[in-house]
């Protein structure tokens, strides 16, 4: 009997053991995690290394999740909307691309940042096959077509940059600014003048455009050819009629002591109605113009608009003067009058009112004048002999 017990003892405390061991074997069971929890683990992995700037982790993580939910995609209904994640996440990985492009740009390694861009690049093209083409897209893309041109040139990969310059010209045809890189490409680093200013003609004659021709009156000009500039500052004007273009005509035909067709042009650049700063400037480059071709009166004219704006001394004494020449005397002396109350020892100015009052006979207020200027080094001597016939 007390053996039957103590067996039945042993056998109640194996099956205990035996229990507490299954218990614990279960407790230990690894949870398996789905695809799409592992995706979203591996996508909080990817943004925490794109803070850090750590990108190439960053895609390596952000490429673990698409493929965890490539692997979820067949099983997965259309409430999950793992295509439009997937989608997003290439996205991010195309961003992510060209974000670290842009950092090895910004430490000089061009050649490195080009491996970047065009993988970037490759990335957004996929996109747009994947879904509909959105013109965002499309100006993300251009962008990093012109990012892609300007590392190219950094790395010394002169026609590489502009293959990629003309891939955005197809889009932005009128970016100017990008024929002006073109321009520089050809003529600074592959020292081929000839075709750079060939790259401004053909596009500016087969396209007929504003910006082209403007930029060829430009680099003309800073090569001294006035003649070839003003053909195409010429040409832009009959493509637009745009100000600028106006006054560098005008500026242009100066150079070459045209005053009359540049009176022309800054005339009609007045009728566009400019700014008062850029009527004032036109005012005086007119009146001195005209000053050349000998025609004061007409100088005179557009001086008098100008300091109806602004007070300038020199136009005021070369006024002064026409009308002293002119004997219009009175004239003269409110001219005179306003120089030297403004500045009150300006000896030409007073020297022309002294005489203007004498040739008016005002013997009494010419003698004031004169006796002020009797010591001038300038107008002294001729002040004294005045004095005299007083």
């Amino acid at each position: 009997m007390k053996v039957t017990s103590y067996l039945l003892i042993i056998i109640s405390l194996v099956l205990v053991a035996a229990c507490s061991s299954n218990a614990k074997k279960e407790v230990e069971v690894e949870i398996i995690k789905t695809p799409v929890e592992l995706a979203a683990e591996a996508v909080m992995e990817a943004e925490a290394a794109y803070s850090a700037k750590d990108f190439q982790i960053a895609i390596e993580k952000f490429d673990v999740a698409v493929n965890y939910l490539l692997q979820a995609l067949p099983t997965a209904s259309p409430a999950d909307s793992l295509p439009q994640q997937i989608h997003k996440l290439r996205n991010n990985i195309a961003n992510t691309h060209s974000a670290y492009a842009m950092d090895l740009s910004g430490q000089n390694l061009f050649d490195d940042a080009i491996v970047e861009y065009e993988t970037a690049i490759a990335k957004y093209q996929e996109l747009k096959r994947e879904a509909t083409t959105t013109e965002s897209l499309d100006d993300t893309i251009g962008l990093l077509y012109r990012n892609t041109a300007v590392a190219c040139r950094q790395a010394g990969e002169f026609e590489k940059s502009l293959n990629y310059y003309d891939l955005y010209l197809e889009k932005n045809p009128e970016a100017d600014d990008v024929l002006l890189q073109k321009f520089l490409i050809y003529r600074d680093d592959l020292k081929n003048e000839v075709q750079a200013f060939e790259v401004l003609k053909e596009y500016a004659n087969s396209r007929n455009d504003f910006n082209a021709s403007h930029s060829l009156g430009d680099r003309y000009m800073e090569k001294d050819d006035v003649d070839n500039a003003l053909i195409w500052y010429e040409k832009a004007y009959g493509i637009k009629q745009d100000p600028n273009v106006l006054k560098k005509i005008g500026s242009a035909y100066r150079t070459q002591q045209k005053w009359a067709e540049s009176n022309k042009a800054y005339e009609q650049f007045l009728v566009l109605n400019p700014s008062v700063d850029e009527m004032k400037s036109a005012y005086k480059i007119i009146g001195s113009n005209y000053d050349k071709l000998k025609n004061k009166t007409k100088a005179v004219e557009f001086y008098d608009k100008f300091l109806n704006l602004e007070y300038a001394e020199d136009l005021s004494l070369y006024i002064c003067n026409y009308h002293f020449e002119g004997k219009r005397y009175q004239k003269s002396i409110e001219y005179a009058t306003s120089i030297l109350n403004k500045n009150y020892n300006n000896a030409t100015a007073r020297y022309l009112r002294a005489l203007a009052r004498f040739s008016l006979n005002d013997k009494k207020g010419a003698k004031v004048d004169f006796e002020l200027i009797k010591d001038d080094p300038k107008y002294g001597t001729q002040a004294k002999q005045y004095l005299k016939s007083i």
